[in-house]
């Protein structure tokens, strides 16, 4: 069955100092929310891949303004401090991967959590990989802190955006990480759930 697009959909753009940003939003909350692009015109078009179609009016529409608390804890979270969690609209997701990103959503500033802890929080204590392939799919970086779920043995398991910014993500939050002797990263210094 085909997603209903929301009429009050909107999209925009703002720039940090880590590059371009692209948030789609409705009346409801953020839907979709990309960081660090290099133009205006890629995060605009890495944030249209996580939408359904959208109907040629849309693209009528002039670009709207960032909602002002999107933009303060995207700030916030890439400068390394506390953020706080923003209304969501996962208006295209299915009812377990909004559980997925809600149950991520949950875990505190400078702790981590692991796939399966995820999985068990969104109704499914054996999908940890159901869960690793919902939050690969998170439409929501950073906001929504899918770098603070990581795999059993501390190990950082894999990242939707690039496993770089997964690390470099964790240390804003003052997470130690090291490279392990047979090439993969753990988690030092967080809580683990």
């Amino acid at each position: 069955m085909p997603v209903k697009l929301p009429k009050s959909l909107l999209l925009g753009t703002f720039k940090t100092s880590q590059g371009w940003c692209a948030a789609a939003w409705t009346d409801k909350g953020l839907s979709v929310f990309i960081i660090s692009q290099t133009s205006k015109e890629r995060a605009v078009q890495k944030a249209t891949n996580y939408l359904p179609p959208l109907p040629r009016y849309f693209w009528n529409k002039p670009l709207g303004s960032v909602p002002v608390l999107i933009k303060k804890e995207t700030r916030k979270a890439l400068a390394g401090k506390k953020f706080k969690a923003v209304p969501v609209d996962l208006f295209f997701m299915t009812g377990f991967q909004q559980a997925v990103l809600s149950a991520t959503a949950q875990i505190p500033w400078g702790q981590t959590r692991t796939y399966g802890w995820t999985a068990a929080k969104a109704g499914s204590p054996r999908g940890f990989r159901a869960a690793g392939q919902a939050l690969n799919r998170s439409p929501i970086s950073l906001l929504i802190p899918c770098h603070r779920v990581i795999a059993s043995g501390s190990k950082l398991g894999g990242y939707g955006g690039d496993l770089n910014w997964k690390i470099k993500l964790l240390k804003l939050e003052k997470m130690r990480v090291q490279r392990s002797s047979d090439g993969s990263y753990k988690v030092l210094q967080a809580l683990i759930k």
